[in-house]
């Protein structure tokens, strides 16, 4: 089995894949201050959790947007599984033709989520991640990563919103809030998630008057849920892009 890790700002999602089917997907919270024993120790438990015998690991990749963590999180994973470990970082084989200044500079999960909606062939199109920022990942009609777009993510622009704002109380997000709320709390639960709908629809909409009406937007992450019933544009719902696209990355890079 192959495992891949997405590590993000708020969680980490770790996938293993039978040949190329992804058979179970977990999460952990992202605690940048662990060691790499805590996260042997956290990634162990969670597999066994999901009845996965460690044993049968014989690969990893990971992708990391936390810096600190790049390293510790390989550390673990040699650790666990005694396997080949590949970082998706600059130099490695993705096949992706970027077009974007400072290609190096370009997050490792912006990276894996272009190689797997490129490889779909649906073009153009745009992958929406909504996690803690929500991104936009554009490739053109030729198959080319022209650049990104990056706004908060739901729970970021929340959770700002109750530190910045005295008076308003901490918001569990209902995605049967009505548009207009009639108390504080819908009213929150409202503003957040329509708003984010909206500007989801809104890019959407900008990019596909620059790209072509036959635009495909992928949307994915771990918020995506709350929002997608709401939006008005069409998507085509892919909950684990990115540990897709590690697997493509994968495929590139293992040794023969």
């Amino acid at each position: 089995m192959l495992l891949a890790i997405n590590a993000q700002n708020t969680f980490i999602t770790i996938g293993c894949f039978r040949k190329d089917q992804l058979e179970v997907v977990t999460r952990l919270a992202t605690e940048p201050r662990h060691s790499a024993d805590q996260y042997a120790c956290a990634i162990s438990d969670v597999l066994r959790l999901r009845a996965v015998d460690r044993r049968q690991i014989g690969g990893a990749i990971l992708c990391s947007v936390v810096p600190a963590l790049s390293a510790v999180l390989r550390q673990a994973v040699e650790t666990l599984f005694h396997c080949p470990v590949i970082s998706v970082s600059a130099g490695i084989k993705t096949g992706l033709n970027m077009k974007i200044d400072h290609p190096h500079m370009l997050g490792s999960d912006l990276v894996c989520l272009a190689v797997e909606s490129v490889s779909r062939g649906n073009l153009p199109c745009v992958a929406v991640d909504m996690g803690t920022a929500t991104t936009f990942t554009v490739v053109d009609k030729a198959g080319v990563m022209v650049g990104t777009a990056i706004a908060p993510g739901v729970h970021l622009g929340l959770e700002a919103l109750r530190q910045q704002a005295a008076q308003l109380p901490s918001v569990v997000l209902d995605q049967s809030v009505p548009l207009i709320g009639k108390n504080t709390m819908d009213s929150i639960s409202s503003g957040v998630l329509y708003g984010a709908a909206s500007m989801v629809d809104g890019m959407i909409q900008r990019l596909r008057e620059q790209l072509g009406e036959d635009l495909t937007v992928y949307l994915t992450g771990p918020d995506a849920p709350y929002v997608a019933d709401l939006m008005r544009e069409k998507t085509v719902r892919e909950p684990h892009l990115a540990l897709m696209g590690l697997r493509k990355i994968w495929e590139k890079n293992k040794k023969k």
